[in-house]
């Protein structure tokens, strides 16, 4: 059964390479202090790789301050987002699992990369503790391929929505694997506002997933000096989409809140934008990023995200608890 309601850290990339566990233990205090019950941390083939011993503390201080862990499984044969913005090294070792089309991307149909990918989320699930997953962003869900086990797979002049069935058929085997292995997993899904509308329907319905929505910007952004435009959707406009979309399944609602790339000329923008979401939605599952990344006044934004979210989302559920 998912809880309530969930308000979650995002928290990508959080130490893995130089380790200070009195840092980690100080930022997750502070995280609950804020009225965060879930920590959301990335996992890509680095931390398999080389930060092992360091997820399973990450794990084990989050737990003992009475925070729930949420790991992204990340950047996995480039099919899903999360932390670090790298190509995957199981693909550079296996090419034929690679799209012709597309370098770094794995074909979906590969039996190759479901075979490597799933056994991936279930050493993930049964090596730590975690009380969830959030499959973060899955990529290029309706692009067409030549790739020879596609075709196999879906038919010549197969269409995009074979695509996104296709994907979304393997993300339910990764969420089955899982909750196989650990049946109290939190599950859940998101995707960008501009993903193919078949795909984020189905999404939802998945079986085991809890929890399914979109992420979005409340200002426009940059990346350093430019000018900031409109980078993503607003999260506003993807909220009645997100409703429509949970509602057949009886699925709840999630938001990821993009507090990032955001240069100190648009905090009034922010806060004005973020205020009228918080007002008019209110997500099962709602995550922003803690200390966002590539802010310009990365103290400010963050003290704006969270004073808005305990003015908004943390005292509409004390009433309502």
């Amino acid at each position: 059964m998912r809880p309530d309601k969930l308000l979650t850290a995002y928290c990508l990339g959080f130490g893995s390479w130089t380790v200070i566990p009195h840092y980690w233990h100080e930022c997750f205090a502070e995280m609950r202090d804020l009225g965060f019950n879930a920590v959301a941390l990335s996992f890509s083939e680095s931390e398999m790789r080389y930060a092992r011993r360091t997820f399973e503390m990450q794990v084990d201080t989050a737990h003992r301050l009475s925070l729930q862990v949420h790991v992204i499984p990340s950047r996995l044969g480039g099919r899903l987002a999360g932390a670090p913005l790298m190509g995957s090294l199981w693909l550079n070792r296996h090419p034929r699992a690679c799209l012709p089309e597309l370098g770094g991307v794995a074909c979906v149909e590969s039996p190759e990369f479901r075979q490597w990918s799933t056994e991936f989320i279930e050493t993930l699930v049964r090596d730590y503790e975690v009380d969830g997953i959030i499959w973060d962003e899955p990529k290029d869900v309706d692009f067409i391929t030549a790739h020879p086990d596609a075709v196999a797979k879906l038919g010549q002049g197969y269409g995009a929505e074979a695509c996104c069935r296709s994907f979304v058929e393997l993300i339910g085997e990764w969420t089955t694997a899982a909750l196989n292995i650990r049946p109290g997993l939190v599950m859940s899904i998101f995707n960008m506002p501009a993903a193919n509308p078949v795909f984020t329907r189905l999404c939802a319905g998945i079986k085991g997933i809890d929890y399914a929505g979109y992420d979005g910007s409340l200002c426009d952004q940059s990346y350093f000096h430019e000018l900031p435009v409109r980078l993503k959707t607003p999260l506003l406009e993807s909220w009645p989409r997100t409703v429509s979309e949970c509602d057949p399944f009886d699925c709840g609602t999630f938001a990821l809140v993009e507090n990032m790339l955001m240069p100190a000329s648009e905090h009034a923008v922010f806060v004005r934008n973020l205020e009228i979401y918080l007002e008019r939605a209110v997500p099962d599952h709602l995550a922003c990023y803690y200390y966002a990344h590539n802010n310009e006044s990365p103290q400010e934004a963050h003290r704006l995200t969270m004073d808005l979210i305990a003015k908004h989302y943390l005292k509409a559920n004390r009433r309502s608890a």
